[in-house]
């Protein structure tokens, strides 16, 4: 049986590029903005973006199966829908990944966060503050630093991630002030106790 696609190889098989592996940018390359978005992660972004338009299309194919009766082929379709978001998912995760293990963030105190999406860089963000809270204690306060960006990046050019972190560290009851121009927080640990 086919897909939303005409073909029933294309879950199966999607759209393949070939595998480069990405070394991480040196300190030198590293001065601009978005310095760990590589080559690498780009491609899979891109792909995961694929995925998406393949999903959406499955999804749109689906309704209008469910709306002319044929429910069978509206499952079908539903269900194609899901492989390709789980495409989509696993293909983000594996550039968020390519991002953050090239930071080296255990050892340097400082994360940056351009090139996550939303959710990519919560997340992020917790396992960091996770991870430099349980160095920090009282007589020996720790302090890092966040990169956010300041939303040049972000459509409106308004941002999306700094205010989610600023909440986050809010909540956390960290002590923080903003740094680089609004890009960055500096962050002083609440030792976890």
């Amino acid at each position: 049986m086919g897909n939303c696609f005409g073909s029933s190889s294309a879950v199966d098989s999607p759209p393949s590029r070939p595998a480069t592996i990405t070394l991480p940018p040196s300190k030198k390359q590293r001065k601009g903005e978005q310095a760990f978005v590589t080559d690498g992660v780009i491609s899979l972004r891109d792909q995961a973006s694929i995925y998406h338009e393949k999903l959406v299309q499955c999804a749109k194919e689906s309704q209008d199966a469910y709306k002319r009766g044929d429910k069978g082929k509206a499952r079908t379709l539903s269900e194609q829908k899901k492989k390709w978001k789980t495409k989509q998912d696993d293909t983000n995760k594996k550039a968020s990944n390519l991002i953050l293990q090239s930071q080296n963030w255990q050892t340097s105190g400082e994360i940056d966060l351009h090139g996550l999406y939303l959710n990519e860089a919560i997340d992020a963000t917790t396992a960091f503050l996770k991870h430099w809270c349980k160095k920090s204690n009282y007589k020996n306060r720790k302090t890092v630093l966040v990169i956010t960006g300041a939303g040049h990046h972000s459509s409106d050019h308004k941002a999306v991630i700094r205010p989610k972190v600023e909440k986050l560290l809010q909540q956390q009851g960290h002590i923080y002030e903003s740094v680089h121009g609004n890009g960055a927080f500096k962050v002083t640990l609440k030792p976890s106790q």
